[in-house]
């Protein structure tokens, strides 16, 4: 592997430059010795205390430029009195952009403030200070573990993040309770399955979440019980990676969905299990997040840091750093086609290609190219019910079969009088159905070297206007024997040729083979998602009964 220490050192020193240039020094400010987040226009408690942190790291690790630097103290105690003035007498502190009183900030933060009381400790320079920063770090986790315990949480992931801070808490105060609460949490089973992937599958921040919480668990406590989990969510994230090193989203239930995140925010927890487990593919891949950080240290959605969450504990492990020498990286599959089944996503990849097919969601098909993603809508006109979310997703040879049906019709009298002529307070389920009809899409997906293919069939209900879209990025080239167009945000094209062509503007090219169209009802087909002012659109058009094969290449 890489010298990632060295690594750490360059990113840290510059990490606390940027810390000591944002903390607010304006003594007349109610924000003195805070970080302000300029970006969001409010700052609490836990910036604050990542500012102390990186700050207690800078003055701490060995080799960096700060080391011994006593100022580093004296600003790092002015962001913890800011911090510590912003707790509630039950301990917790608020998330100001939207939870109050709120254990499971109170658990992030403690995740932040605790590594840096034990760095501080443990490879402080002996400086007067050093007494002082101490103190108002303890007192932080004291008053914590009293909201800890008090507090509850809102989301899955949470009782994760509760669990690691209850367990740091308890090896810097003693306080038994807070095991109890953690192994109550415990108790419930960790939401991780067999092929690795949590309830919230959240690709993009609360599987790092999870991972973090259980790595930080297990540092606490003296185990590696629970780092099993996070081997296999590392490994199941492999196959979310896109050839751009962005990770793919698609299926997320969090705020992340459909993002494209910099894999980069994985490095640390990457780095941390390549060395506790030797696995050469781990080390590769953080090898080479190291080597795309190398002239840009910093990931624009991170504050400036360190990309490893777990210096302190590579430093106090110094036979985990000496290993980094000797293991080999070896990078992982780049072709493969795996169905997450419980997960309701496939993943495939030939190369520089890959292919994302999910159920229950309007785009239900993903390819990327290099950098360059094409997503996939279907969609019929059928009593506003038609939006193709596919119910179902299995192997069909070669390629996965998607399929959604759907019954509906009408309503008849109601067989006997209600005791109201309330519309709303009526009994409408005693309603006969009149009338009643069926329609479905079925979906055969397949991906080749170079290319991914669709055959898309339409039944039940004859007559039902249907139309298939991609959309893509503006600003390239589409082009038939016929036309060339300059392709820009929010244009709605048909392709009702048979073979066009799109080249991006660098040069990047997918010709589609395929095209049909028989009317010109897309755009705002009744009941389907409609046109936007974001992506380009090419669309084909027909009627049920319809069975057509779209064909992608890519050069």
């Amino acid at each position: 592997m890489l010298d990632h220490y060295a690594f750490q050192l360059k990113v840290l020193d510059g990490a606390v430059r940027e810390s000591l240039r944002a903390q607010c020094m304006d003594e007349g400010s109610p924000f003195y010795g805070a970080l302000e987040e300029t970006g969001q226009g409010v700052t609490g408690p836990h910036a604050s205390i990542s500012l102390a942190r990186r700050l207690v790291e800078g003055y701490c690790v060995p080799g960096g430029a700060f080391r011994g630097r006593e100022d580093l103290l004296d600003r790092a105690a002015l962001a913890m009195e800011f911090a510590l003035r912003l707790v509630h007498e039950d301990g917790t502190i608020d998330l100001v952009t939207t939870n109050f009183h709120d254990a499971s900030e109170t658990a992030f933060a403690v995740q932040t403030a605790a590594p840096a009381l034990m760095m501080l400790r443990e490879f402080g320079c002996g400086a007067p200070g050093e007494a002082r920063l101490d103190a108002l770090f303890q007192r932080f986790i004291e008053r914590s573990a009293d909201g800890l315990l008090a507090g509850g949480f809102h989301t899955p992931n949470h009782r994760w993040v509760h669990s690691a801070a209850l367990a740091l808490c308890w090896k810097l105060t003693g306080r038994e309770a807070l095991l109890e609460k953690m192994r109550a949490f415990l108790a419930e089973g960790v939401d991780c399955d067999e092929e690795g992937e949590y309830t919230e599958r959240s690709s993009g921040v609360y599987n790092i979440v999870c991972d973090r919480s259980f790595i930080l668990l297990c540092e606490a406590l003296g185990t590696d019980e629970y780092l099993a989990f996070v081997q296999r969510n590392l490994a199941m994230v492999e196959m979310y990676f896109e050839p751009d090193h962005t990770v793919n989203t698609l299926n997320s239930s969090r705020q992340d969905a459909g993002t494209s995140p910099d894999w980069r925010i994985y490095y640390g927890c990457y780095l941390y299990m390549a060395l506790r487990t030797g696995r050469a593919d781990f080390a590769w891949i953080a090898d080479e997040m190291l080597r795309q950080s190398d002239y840009e240290p910093t990931l624009p959605e991170r504050r400036p840091g360190s990309l490893c969450d777990f210096l302190y504990f590579l430093l106090r492990a110094p036979a985990l750093l000496t290993r980094m020498a000797g293991i080999e990286g070896e990078p992982p599959a780049e072709r493969f086609s795996k169905h997450f089944a419980k997960s309701g996503i496939v993943r495939a990849r030939r190369d520089n290609l890959t292919l994302t097919l999910v159920k229950n969601q309007p785009l239900f098909a993903m390819i990327k190219f290099g950098a360059h993603p094409i997503w996939l809508r279907l969609a019929g006109c059928f009593y506003a019910k038609g939006q193709f979310e596919p119910q179902s997703i299995e192997p069909a040879g070669d390629g996965w079969r998607l399929r959604f049906s759907v019954r509906w019709g009408y309503k008849g009298p109601l067989p006997e009088p209600q005791d109201t002529s309330d519309w709303r307070l009526m009994d409408h389920s005693k309603r006969p159905d009149v009338f009643m009809q069926d329609f479905g899409f079925e979906v055969i997906a397949r991906l080749r070297d170079g290319e991914a293919s669709f055959e898309v069939a339409s039944f039940g209900q004859a007559g039902v206007p249907v139309k298939l879209e991609l959309l893509t990025e503006p600003g390239g080239r589409f082009e038939t024997d016929d036309l060339a167009l300059r392709a820009r945000p929010g244009d709605y094209l048909y392709q009702r040729c048979d073979a066009a062509s799109y080249r991006y503007p660098d040069r990047h090219l997918i010709r589609i083979s395929g095209g049909f169209g028989s009317h010109l009802f897309g755009e705002n087909m009744r009941g389907a998602l409609p046109g936007d002012e974001t992506h380009f659109f090419v669309a084909m058009t027909g009627e049920t009964p319809l069975r057509r094969s779209v064909k992608l290449s890519f050069e």
